[in-house]
């Protein structure tokens, strides 16, 4: 990348990304494991792994200038954008503000939604990122 506001997105989103990945281990210990011994369920770890997979691949590509890895973490964040924008949406038609969540009394639960509300926020910044600096982040070109 040869630009250092496309290199400072890049690993910005790799950050957040990766934060939200890493956020749901404790998560799902902390609400299904420890109170209920339940092993993970094979398809949500599958889900999480292909996404996982997903985002890694195309943030690999994309910082190697490579237009499969533009799409791939486009589509990616896109998608993620619309997951939690469509989970806030459902909250609000169920009566709740759109950070509810946050005022869960459980003091590990509230920084885990916090960085849920984060990923909504990022996904839909990052996105229209890569949409704006396509060129420079794809073929290298000065920005237009």
């Amino acid at each position: 990348m040869k630009y250092l506001a496309d290199r400072i997105a890049m690993y910005s989103i790799l950050v957040v990304v990766g934060i939200n990945y890493l956020a749901q281990i404790p998560y799902y210990l902390h609400l299904y494991y420890f109170p209920h011994r339940m092993p993970p369920p094979l398809v949500g770890t599958s889900l999480m792994v292909v996404t996982f997979v997903w985002f890694l691949l195309g943030w690999m590509l994309l910082a190697r200038g490579r237009r499969a890895g533009y799409w791939l973490l486009l589509t990616f964040l896109l998608t993620e954008f619309i997951f939690y924008l469509s989970n806030m949406i459902d909250q609000v038609m169920h009566g709740f503000s759109p950070l509810f969540q946050l005022q869960n009394p459980d003091p590990l639960l509230v920084p885990i939604f916090a960085i849920g509300y984060l990923n909504l926020i990022g996904a839909g910044l990052f996105a229209i990122f890569l949409i704006w600096r396509y060129r420079t982040l794809v073929a290298g070109q000065q920005p237009a």
